[in-house]
């Protein structure tokens, strides 16, 4: 996608580089689970893949196998793609 009208007159803030990773997760959605998979990630987000598809707006919660569950923000989504942010930043 373009984002040159969007963007006229303003700047993106820097952001933390983003890794390419394989994890597994559990997104506890607005409409249950779904399982999907991190394919990118940084300390402030990430890019997933799901099973379903995710919305613009909801706030879900992942879960990896040996980590704590993280909350976060999905940001977009196109299908079965999609971003969010981490409510806190987490380590890498």
């Amino acid at each position: 996608m373009k984002h040159e009208a969007i963007l006229s007159g303003t700047e993106w803030p820097p952001r933390d580089p983003r890794v390419d990773v394989d994890f597994d997760v559990r997104v506890l959605c607005e409409t249950g689970e779904v399982d999907a998979q991190i394919v990118n990630l940084s300390s402030d987000g990430f890019r997933l893949l799901s099973a379903n598809p995710l919305e613009v707006g909801w706030e879900v919660t992942l879960e990896a196998a040996k980590q704590f569950p993280v909350k976060a923000l999905i940001c977009w989504a196109c299908g079965n793609e999609s971003g969010g942010v981490f409510a806190e930043p987490v380590a890498l």
